[in-house]
């Protein structure tokens, strides 16, 4: 598989120090200032209470521990009750984006992001705001960041500052207590790149990478001081121009699995979300995207050779960012990509062996160790397959250990594997993982209806089996909560949130909330008093490059952002949305021939429009701009009239619409010239029409 592990020692990195008998005045650096925070008010998180802390009152970090297993110790609500769960609050926030984050919840004060990067302090007990803190994300330096910017999954919390990445690839500190900006620093290049995902902090480092790999950005971790904001460390995952010279001796060794024409133009490995901090080895493991497809005169290629570290688990020492092992789940010619990374004890052998446990898009269960990296097992989450895309290339892309193809990936467009980033919940209790994935529509399909579904499924990593399975009729779904209620909780595209039985997947539980759900639910305890919480509203980078059907439902698409608390007893009701498809503004005469329509339609996918407003510009089904993207169906006259000032000279550039009128580094896109522009002009005014003639039929757009 490429690189040998190196030997691992414990680093401690993540986890509490030890004091040797009689070392009183021998006290570490990290001892201090566990001591010295002690009467820290709001924000106060350190790896002295993140190690002794077991009660659940709070949820300090993604997946409410170090080893992320989403899983909560509290048992208040349990499947015996749940029925009696109700409404205690809700917070209403104004913007044309859902939220996709998962909340932290410190000393029963909420810290929850929103795209653009916007962070609000909740209070846990009312929903009271306490503080807004907006960093001002610029959306015209990048194509990648501008649409990154749409989208946020959390924040970090430590030693009274709350951290969160942004759109335009800066980390900024915020004082918990204030919400004031306390320092920032930059991550990657903004004229490339952005951040979508959540930083993580340990023993005083802030961990984050950042996205791009689909536009041929070169991927990295940095770790930070979280003091001062200083770069400590950065491990750059894939190698760059060697005529430059390698960072590391892994990076040059990585570079030996590279070949072809400028092959290091591909870029790829992102780390944009999977970060897990392991207390008991000292070591930072992380998930690494794809390498990007080669660029040649007559299309996309492949380029042969592992390409490490892309579409890898990678583990460095958290202290310093020295390589000690990896697993690649991509094979050369069909790169998949790495998500959430829990950490667990399970009995494997006759032993107990502490695991890392992941499920990368290819649809496969992956069980390593966690200190060496050893494979334990690879199993596929549901049926495996070859996809017709790929037929005659061979066997070989199969011979590689652990890497199945199958799922949705077989599907006939919209292919996006089984997994996403949406976190699973590891259950220690019943050794259970509970899944979202998306997979194939079993048996046959209603007519109109697609040919995915999304499932929650109950996966046992030790017998390698599906205990239960809960089918989904939108493909994109929330994250998951386990609770030692014996309870599952998730929220659906559709815009149900659900409790199930955590042993047999019964339904317990469900409102329906009118919006759709793409953020992750957590549970706390204030007041005495166990809330469920879940951020609802239409969300996800998703939402701008599928189809909107894939992701949510006619009604869940127009429902309103909010953030919702459970408690049992609660007596508030819920304020179904009465949302509904704005009407179709009706378009400008089709001046255009047919074949400036044809050629417009492959257009968008080359200039890469679709990215953004979706393909077949089916969009969001509204005109908004205020930091969403509009739907280009709904264009008002003026976007009509000022065409070329949009497309070519960058009038809206602030709005994160770039001029195309010079070519673009990252993604590689040439300059667009006005006759290309025309023929995008005369697809978006034929899409409008079909949306327009339809909504006078349905009284729905399409």
């Amino acid at each position: 598989m490429g690189i040998r592990p190196a030997a691992t020692r414990a680093a401690h990195a993540c986890q509490r120090p030890r004091l040797r008998a009689g070392a009183l005045l021998s006290l570490s650096a990290l001892a201090i200032s566990a001591i010295a925070l002690a009467g820290v008010g709001a924000g106060n998180v350190t790896d002295a209470r993140l190690a002794s802390e077991a009660s659940g009152d709070s949820w300090l970090v993604k997946g409410g521990s170090l080893a992320q297993m989403q899983y909560s110790p509290l048992g208040d609500i349990t499947d015996s009750n749940v029925n009696r769960l109700g409404l205690a609050w809700l917070t209403e926030f104004s913007t044309p984006m859902g939220i996709t984050a998962e909340p932290l919840v410190v000393d029963g004060v909420i810290y929850l992001s929103a795209p653009r990067s916007i962070v609000y302090a909740i209070d846990g007990a009312t929903g009271e705001i306490q503080w807004t803190f907006d960093p001002k994300v610029n959306l015209g330096l990048s194509i990648e960041g501008s649409s990154g910017a749409r989208t946020n999954r959390g924040v970090a919390v430590w030693a009274g500052r709350v951290y969160v990445g942004t759109g335009d690839c800066r980390l900024v500190a915020i004082d918990a207590q204030h919400g004031t900006e306390v320092w920032h620093a930059r991550v990657c290049d903004p004229s490339q790149a952005g951040i979508t995902g959540a930083p993580r902090v340990a023993r005083g480092k802030v961990f984050i990478g950042h996205a791009g790999a689909d536009s041929h950005v070169r991927g990295s971790i940095a770790a930070f001081d979280a003091q001062t904001g200083k770069e400590l460390w950065r491990f750059w995952t894939v190698p760059g121009d060697p005529s430059k010279g390698f960072e590391s001796r892994s990076v040059e060794l990585a570079a030996k699995t590279w070949s072809g024409p400028s092959w290091w133009k591909q870029g790829g490995g992102t780390v944009w979300d999977p970060i897990t901090c392991d207390a008991k080895t000292g070591l930072l493991l992380f998930g690494t995207s794809k390498a990007f497809l080669h660029d040649t005169p007559t299309g996309q290629t492949a380029l042969p050779g592992a390409k490490l570290f892309s579409g890898s688990i990678v583990a460095v020492r958290a202290d310093t960012g020295e390589y000690v092992w990896h697993y690649q789940t991509s094979t050369p010619r069909r790169q998949t990509e790495n998500f959430h990374i829990v950490l667990a004890d399970l009995p494997i052998g006759g032993k107990t062996r502490h695991v890392a446990m992941s499920a990368a898009r290819n649809g496969t269960y992956y069980v390593l160790d966690a200190a060496t990296g050893e494979l334990l097992s690879a199993s596929p989450l549901v049926p495996q397959g070859l996809p017709k895309a790929l037929a005659g290339w061979g066997p070989d892309q199969l011979d590689y250990p652990g890497v199945v193809l199958g799922g949705v990936e077989d599907c006939a467009e919209g292919c996006f594997g089984v997994r996403n980033w949406w976190p699973m919940s590891y259950d220690p209790r019943s050794r259970l993982t509970y899944v979202p994935i998306m997979d194939r529509r079993r048996g046959a399909s209603a007519p109109g209806s697609l040919p995915m579904v999304g499932r929650l499924i109950a996966w046992d990593p030790v017998a390698r089996e599906t205990r239960w399975s809960v089918e989904h009729p939108v493909i994109v779904n929330g994250g998951v909560l386990s609770t030692a209620g014996n309870l599952v909780f998730q929220g659906e595209g559709t815009g149900e949130f659900a409790a199930y039985a955590a042993d047999s997947g019964r339904k317990l539980w469900s409102l329906r909330t009118g919006s759709a759900i793409d953020g992750v639910p957590v549970t706390y305890r204030v007041g005495g008093e166990q809330y469920v919480i879940v951020p609802i509203g239409w969300g996800s980078v998703f939402r701008l490059f599928a189809t909107a059907s894939m992701t949510a439902t006619e009604e869940s698409r127009y429902g309103p952002t909010r953030l919702l608390a459970f408690r049992l007893g609660g007596t508030k009701a819920y304020p179904y949305p009465n949302a509904s498809s704005p009407e179709v503004p009706h378009p400008p005469a089709q001046t255009f021939p047919a074949d400036a329509v044809k050629r417009g339609a492959e257009l968008v996918g080359d200039f890469g429009c679709t990215g953004c407003h979706s393909p077949r510009l089916e969009g969001s089904g509204r005109w908004v701009i205020d930091g969403g993207i509009p739907d280009l169906r709904y264009a008002p006259r003026e976007v009509h009239r000022d065409w070329y000032a949009i497309l070519l000279g960058g009038s809206h550039r602030e709005n994160g619409m770039l001029s195309f009128a010079a070519p673009i580094e990252i993604p590689p896109t040439p300059a667009m010239t006005v006759s290309q522009a025309d023929d995008i002009h005369a697809y978006v005014i034929d899409r409008a029409w079909f949306a327009y003639e339809r909504q006078r039929k349905t009284s729905k757009p399409n």
